[in-house]
């Protein structure tokens, strides 16, 4: 049986290498698979009115963008992912949009988040790979307003 570390670092292993790499190769395929998702993650946030909003398990970053685009230069959209090559992808997006949208390769279950950095936090899918879900959920309320 596999220790929380044990799991999280075969987790982090898998998405920094195949399979990271191909979430990168067929970004465009499934931004357009999820965008159902993100388009319900977005009309969230508006609804919430929040303006500081991590996305947890961002991947290339298409739901922080639109995050981002809905906040506008008064908000903070920042989006958080364990795979070095899709937030490489990500911030290469941003950058190409000129976006506010800020990417950090962190664990969301253990990254020493600023306390009630944020209004709002969102996951497209990424809190399903947590491997303790207690652990993560407290780090993600402190870091919560």
């Amino acid at each position: 049986m596999n220790t929380p570390q044990q799991a999280n670092a075969d987790q982090i292993a898998l998405w920094n290498d195949t399979a990271g790499r191909a979430w990168v190769e067929t970004q465009e395929t499934l931004d357009a698979v999820l965008l159902p998702f993100e388009e319900q993650l977005v009309a969230a946030v508006a609804k919430s009115k929040a303006r500081r909003v991590l996305d947890v398990g961002c991947g290339t970053g298409s739901t922080t963008l639109a995050i981002a685009r809905h906040v506008g230069k008064n908000g903070t959209a920042v989006g958080v992912d364990i795979s070095e090559p899709m937030i490489a992808l990500a911030k290469q997006r941003a950058e190409v949009e000129s976006s506010q949208a800020r990417f950090i390769v962190a664990d969301a279950q253990t990254c020493a988040f600023d306390a009630a950095t944020f209004d709002m936090v969102v996951s497209r899918f990424g809190i399903m790979f947590f491997d303790d879900a207690v652990r993560a959920f407290a780090n993600l309320r402190r870091a919560t307003a």
